[in-house]
């Protein structure tokens, strides 16, 4: 990946007001005004010009971008929420590293959601960073033709993704899934469930159910497709998950959750039917919450050392920055934190 010089950017920049102007016809004084001073121009030509730079993937500079050094040195950093303390740890630790090199953070939520996504990147964009990271490979293409179109330097995380043609900085999903599926069944359980996000707008999800459904084949097991149940974040979504997948498969003796806070939930939810957690029931969480070793009993689940992702997530994106050589993909390793809601199968 080489990434444009600062004359490139503003170049691009340039050439875009122009191309906007000329699709929308008008004069790029009004493309201005458009974005600048909106009340002064009338609302079907604000229509006529935002249409035009929708297709054109035409962002305004910010006035920092302008400066002759073309660094505004700030960085975007685009979340799905901030409710999950992995992600407060992320980003705590990220804007350390950056500040200690001279930038400041920016952060935008996409709250799971494709649309918000592509409106907070445009934000960012125009807000004038120098670069941005990401939460995961999948998104609507329009969020990296964004990118690209104005030459910004983007980094995934909470991915690694070394087939990828985008850089990456992440734990492996697959992997770290795998693993607890494999405890699991060392501790004879057969009748598994899996309480986790909608993989289908979900990487992360997709993968962690890649890799438990290959573990379990691996050992001639497998997921019953009543026993697979997607649900949002939330405890009382764990709860419902957990309730579904008891109505259709009461036989069910484990359950793997995406994160901690389904894995919380189902756990809330099974002390409320009165089912003994782990003599009845196995429960594995992924992301290890501080909130996971001071529930009762403690939550078994997959460690994602998030401070550590953000670090190195920081020290990537500043070396491309800086158009040194850089790693494609950096693997954060995973670790299974055995605590007292997995025990063995039920005899």
């Amino acid at each position: 990946m080489t990434l444009p010089s600062s004359k490139s950017r503003q170049q691009s920049g340039t050439g875009g007001i122009r191309q906007v102007a000329k699709a929308a016809g008008v004069s790029t004084a009004t493309v201005s005004r458009v974005f600048n001073h909106p009340d002064s121009v009338s609302e079907k030509t604000r229509l006529r010009v935002a249409e035009a730079a929708n297709k054109l993937f035409y962002i305004p500079d910010s006035a920092a971008k302008n400066l002759s050094s073309q660094r505004s040195r700030r960085i975007g950093a685009l979340i799905p929420t901030i409710d999950d303390s992995i992600f407060a740890r992320f980003v705590t630790s990220l804007q350390r590293e950056l500040g200690d090199a001279g930038y400041s953070l920016i952060l935008g939520i996409n709250e799971f959601d494709e649309d918000l996504e592509v409106k907070e990147v445009r934000s960012l964009i125009e807000s004038g960073i120098d670069g941005i990271i990401l939460c995961g490979e999948r998104r609507r293409q329009e969020v990296y033709d964004l990118l690209e179109r104005h030459n910004i330097p983007f980094l995934l995380t909470n991915v690694y993704r070394p087939a990828s043609k985008h850089p990456s900085v992440g734990y492996d999903n697959y992997a770290g899934a795998s693993k607890a599926a494999a405890y699991l069944m060392d501790q004879g359980h057969e009748k598994f469930g899996v309480i986790d996000f909608p993989s289908l707008s979900n990487d992360r999800a997709e993968r962690r159910v890649e890799g438990i459904t290959h573990s379990l084949a691996e050992r001639g097991l497998k997921i019953r497709p009543e026993c697979h149940i997607e649900r949002p974040f939330s405890f009382e979504e764990g709860r419902i998950g957990l309730r579904t997948l008891l109505d259709h498969a009461p036989d069910t003796t484990a359950v793997l959750c995406g994160n901690d806070v389904l894995a919380i939930g189902a756990l809330f939810e099974a002390q409320e039917r009165n089912l003994s957690v782990p003599k009845d029931l196995s429960i594995i969480g992924f992301d290890n919450l501080e909130l996971a070793s001071q529930i009762s009993p403690g939550l078994t689940t997959v460690d994602v050392p998030t401070t550590a992702m953000g670090s190195r997530a920081a020290e990537t994106l500043l070396l491309m920055l800086d158009q040194t050589p850089w790693p494609h993909a950096t693997r954060i390793p995973t670790n299974l934190i055995i605590r007292g809601t997995t025990g063995p199968a039920p005899v």
